[in-house]
This record gives C-alpha cells, sequence and structure tokens, in this order.
C-alpha cells in the first residue's frame, strides 16, 4: 500500500501476456482485456457501465457489480474530475528530487493540505516550447482515494500495477494508429459535463486544457445563451491549436479525434470540421489491430482510456 501513496504515475510498462485497463469517470466506466503475447494487442473481453459517480469507487464498485472484470494484471486511468493536473516550471534537481521538489512548490496552488494528496510529475517533451521553457506536469490526488482503489482491486483479485490519468491513456493509445507518426494529433475527451483537449505527437502529451459543459452535455464557453453548442467549442478548440504552433513551437495539428459516450456529442463532428481547419472524427477504436468492431460507439467512448491504461497509458517519462 505504502508504494501507492508515493506514485501516482506508474513507471512499469505492461509486460507480455495479459493486462487489463480500467477507465473511471464520472458519467461511466469501462474494463478491457488485453492480450499482448502476438504481434498486435488483442481485446478479449470488455464490458462498459453508464451512471453518475461520485468518485472512483462509485464508478469502479458498480462496473465490477455488473460484470467483474477478469483477475489478472490491472491499470488504472482515472477521468480528469478525480484529481487536478497543473503545468508547472520543472525544479532544476536531479530527477530522483524532482516529485518532492514539485509536491511543495504546488501545495499553495491546490485547496486540499498536501500531506493528503499523491503527487507525481511527468516533463513535457524537450522540444516543447521550443526548448525555452523546461516544464512538467504535476498530477495530484487526495490519498483517500489511492487507498480506497487499492483495497477494491485486492477485493476483486486484481493485481494492481498502476494508478494513472486520461490524459496519459489516450496519448499511449494513439501509438496504436498506423499512419500517425510524426502527425500532431487533437484528441477531445467528454466526459458529461465537462472534457479536455489533449494535444499528442508520437504518443506523448504536450498540452492539455480542460473544456467545461454545460448541464445538457454543450459547451458553456461562460456564455448563458448559444444557438449551437459546438460554435464557442471550437473556438476554444481553435485557441489550443494555435497557441500549440505559437508557443510550443510544434507544426499544426493534423487529425482531431472526438472521444465520448454521448450520442449527442459524437454528431458534432460534421459541426466541428466546418469551423475548424481541420476535420473531426469519432476516434478510430475499430482501426486498431485485434479491437473487436462489433464494439458499439457507446461501449468504445467508454474504453477508449482503459485501452490506453491497459497498453502502458499511466507510463511517465519523469
Amino acid at each position: 500500500m505504502s508504494s501507492w501513496l508515493k506514485r501516482l504515475i506508474t513507471k512499469k510498462k505492461p509486460q507480455r501476456g495479459a493486462v487489463l485497463g480500467v477507465s473511471l469517470t464520472p458519467r461511466g466506466a469501462g474494463w478491457c482485456a488485453l492480450e499482448l503475447t502476438g504481434e498486435a494487442p488483442v481485446l478479449t473481453g470488455s464490458a462498459v457501465i453508464n451512471g453518475r459517480f461520485r468518485t472512483p469507487l462509485e464508478a469502479f464498485d458498480a462496473l465490477c457489480q455488473q460484470q467483474a472484470p477478469p483477475a489478472m494484471p490491472c491499470h488504472v486511468s482515472l477521468s480528469h474530475e478525480f484529481y487536478n493536473l497543473l503545468l508547472v516550471d520543472a525544479p532544476n534537481v536531479p530527477d530522483a528530487e524532482l516529485r518532492e521538489a514539485v509536491k511543495w512548490r504546488v501545495k499553495d496552488l491546490i485547496a486540499q493540505p498536501i500531506e493528503k494528496m499523491v503527487v507525481d510529475v511527468f516533463r513535457l517533451p524537450a522540444d516543447a516550447y521550443r526548448g525555452r521553457m523546461n516544464m512538467l506536469y504535476a498530477a495530484l490526488i487526495e490519498k483517500a482515494t489511492v487507498t480506497a482503489l487499492v483495497t477494491a482491486c485486492e477485493r476483486e483479485h486484481l493485481t494492481l500495477e498502476g494508478i494513472g490519468i486520461a490524459e496519459l491513456a489516450l496519448a499511449a493509445v494513439t501509438r496504436q494508429l498506423s499512419g500517425v507518426e510524426n502527425l500532431s494529433l487533437a484528441l477531445l475527451h467528454m466526459t458529461g459535463d465537462t472534457g479536455s483537449i489533449n494535444l499528442v505527437e508520437n504518443g506523448y502529451l504536450y498540452l492539455t486544457r480542460t473544456l467545461e459543459m454545460n448541464a445538457g452535455g454543450g459547451y458553456s464557453g461562460n456564455v448563458d445563451f448559444q444557438p449551437d453548442p459546438t460554435d464557442n467549442l471550437a473556438l476554444d478548440i481553435q485557441r489550443s491549436l494555435d497557441y500549440y504552433e505559437s508557443q510550443l513551437g510544434k507544426s499544426g495539428v493534423n487529425r482531431l479525434y472526438l472521444v465520448t459516450e454521448s450520442q449527442q456529442q459524437q454528431q458534432w463532428c460534421e459541426s466541428l470540421s466546418q469551423r475548424l481547419p481541420i476535420r473531426a472524427h469519432l476516434f478510430p477504436m475499430a482501426d486498431l489491430l485485434g479491437m473487436d468492431q462489433t464494439l458499439d460507439p457507446q461501449q468504445q467512448g467508454l474504453l477508449v482510456p482503459a485501452l490506453g491504461a491497459a497498453l502502458g497509458g499511466c507510463h511517465g517519462d519523469a
């Protein structure tokens, strides 16, 4: 247990064999079992559940009650509502001391006492910000949440190998897409009332931003009225694309993928494509080698982060 109270992002990649990925969000949860012994991962089983969950434990318990996952090494991905993710300057310390140094740097940026939090970090790629700034992301989650998940996994006879964040899980799953080497990808991840945009290249996360949604599942953009919910959403996405080029020094984003379990939001692709310089597509999970193409879009939206977690989406390079 003590090791989980020191690190959030695992530094251990899944080994060859069977591995389980679990995704927990406030609006749903899912697990997928992968076989990693062949040339490409093969989906051997999956389950999803929709609902409203206040904590990761509630989502995990509901998922297991519906269909218990197989007992195998397990990597968990948490939706961004369940933790804080902060972009900060990297302290000038050796990597072995980095997490502890960041821990005390961010303690005044959060409402909770730092002693009650698990803190971990991962660096941005070296070419981010054209090398002018040395930045990293710090992920913070309450120790009580981690403890509850560890206990729940033990109850389900799961060998927990990683608790990580959705942003890294989504980045990891892009490594399994064909034809995207050296391309910049934008992943629009919707989880009910909130969402995030994640800018990724070669499986590495360069930028993530939270997008606020209204109670009806449309983008709010801090306005009270909007004829089309994608109007301000497209504007906010464009700001992120511009920042990616002007500040991080990256070339333009080549593809935009939408990850969501909402049928309403899945219909936004055409509208977003009309408002942005790139087309929006649903994440092509069925194109991944070995994936079950009978999964419906709602299942895919919940399983993409689980798949990324199973593939090592919780792995960090700090």
